[in-house]
């Protein structure tokens, strides 16, 4: 699945760890079947989480296939948003900064 070779990637990159903070940034992908996967970012290193957390700080909404290429980063989140493939809710900060672990990853 693309998303946990996206967070194997992010934990061997060591330059990454400045970026995530002592705060954890929880991220839902929802899929346009319903279906959602939950990734856990903090400084100690990032994973897939297997239930549902109680709060989520960013959605990304969108098809497998569009969300697929933002993460192996053939296309930007911005322009996918820009072209409405997929949507986002949350903070423009929590925005920069997925959108940079995406690049760096």
């Amino acid at each position: 699945m693309f998303l946990t070779d996206f967070i194997s990637s992010l934990n061997k990159a060591d330059f990454i760890k400045p970026i995530l903070t002592n705060r954890n940034l929880i991220v839902e992908v929802k899929l346009k079947s319903t279906e959602s996967y939950f990734l856990e970012f903090s400084s100690k290193g990032s994973s897939v989480l297997a239930s549902c957390p109680q709060k989520v700080d960013f959605v990304i909404e969108g098809g497998k296939q569009d969300l697929e290429e933002m993460i192996k980063n053939n296309i930007s989140m911005k322009q996918l948003i820009s072209f409405g493939s997929i949507s986002i809710k949350g903070s423009y900060r929590d925005f920069l900064k997925l959108d940079a672990l995406i690049k760096l990853a």
